[in-house]
């Protein structure tokens, strides 16, 4: 048997009118004139027999039953809408991007947000991991960020990054070193190869034979974390440091940088390059600073 309910377009009428106090509102609202509120809230009160609204004075107000059913009402709209955005969300288009853990917690993870407000019928899930994807074995990753020279055969590459890099620092740490070659004083964090460039910032800082204590990561982001704690000097990529150097937690010692020849890169297979949420993905990272 068929549940009974009242015209459920007289509902969002009332219910923008409850809201407003007012039916000229609700019409402005709902792009309709204050006549055809009328309308509706007088054929509602009609199918529930009881009246809704009254008039006090030049004002509109709720009548005990109208302020039972709004409440009614709010909560059914809650659940429907809560109902709705679960269905989007698990109907909406995944893109599964593949990414370095480092690059992922100090650049991607803090943007992402504006991907979603932007487009939020897609819904994006990284893969972190640092090995590169073969795509032609992981089918379920649809892309991914990439750290090197820009050349992967079958792929698909964009530059993403400018990839300054420069010595950071605990702010303790900076306010005991004056000279490069105070350096030699100090634990230097490096990356394992072929992404350590130390050699290339020395050339640059004019001093080729430094001496010095080094300390091996096989992750940049625990190498950054490592110079947070004042374990030592790291060399940073600028992208990754950003809002490290904002907050103060990492100090950038010297005035003097050097561009790397290892960038970060977006890549695709070049099949799915006019893939709808690939293309999304892809145009909006070109964008994002």
């Amino acid at each position: 048997m068929a549940i009974e309910l009242p015209s459920l377009n007289a509902i969002r009428f009332f219910e923008s009118a409850a809201r407003h106090l007012s039916f000229t509102k609700a019409g402005e609202e709902l792009f309709v004139t204050q006549g055809a509120v009328s309308r509706q809230i007088k054929l509602l009160e009609e199918q529930l027999d009881c009246r809704l609204f009254a008039r006090k004075g030049p004002y509109l107000k709720l009548t005990a039953n109208g302020e039972k059913f709004q409440s009614s009402v709010v909560d059914a709209l809650a659940i429907i809408k809560q109902g709705t955005a679960s269905l989007r969300r698990a109907s909406a288009p995944t893109l599964t991007v593949s990414v370095l853990p480092s690059f992922a917690s100090n650049w991607l993870v803090s943007r992402l947000g504006g991907l979603e407000k932007k487009h939020p019928w897609l819904s994006t899930r990284l893969a972190a991991s640092y090995a590169n994807t073969d795509f032609s074995v992981e089918t379920d990753i649809d892309a991914g960020i990439r750290l090197g020279r820009g050349s992967w055969p079958g792929l698909h590459s964009e530059q993403l990054t400018k990839d300054r890099m420069f010595p950071v620092c605990s702010p303790k740490i900076s306010g005991e070193i004056e000279s490069v070659a105070d350096l030699s004083n100090y634990i230097i964090l490096t990356d394992a190869l072929p992404y350590n460039e130390w050699i290339h910032w020395f050339e640059a800082a004019g001093l080729k034979d430094l001496s010095y204590e080094s300390k091996l990561y096989d992750d940049t982001g625990l190498q950054l974390k490592g110079a947070i704690e004042g374990q030592g000097v790291a060399l940073a990529r600028e992208e990754l440091v950003q809002d490290y150097l904002r907050s103060g937690v990492l100090v950038k010692l010297f005035d003097i940088d050097f561009i790397s020849d290892i960038h970060y890169y977006f890549v695709c297979p070049e099949r799915e390059i006019n893939e709808k949420k690939i293309k999304v993905f892809r145009e909006w990272l070109q964008t994002v600073k």
